[in-house]
């Protein structure tokens, strides 16, 4: 079912978002911003395990 509502059409005439409007990055860059992302994301998943660990450990007066 097709509707002719001004939403289908301004969506039909913008142009589609994708790799053609952003800045091409090489390949060296790519893998480093993806190893950053893995890294803090290790870093925020250690962190926030640690808080809870030590939180539950108070809270049962094992500390």
């Amino acid at each position: 079912m097709v509707t002719h509502s001004s939403a289908n059409k301004a969506l039909a005439g913008s142009p589609a978002r994708g790799k053609s409007e952003t800045a091409p990055q090489s390949e060296e860059q790519c893998i480093w911003r993806r190893l950053g992302w893995f890294v803090g994301l290790w870093f925020g998943g250690v962190f926030v395990l640690g808080v809870v660990g030590y939180s539950i450990r108070a809270w049962l007066g094992l500390s």
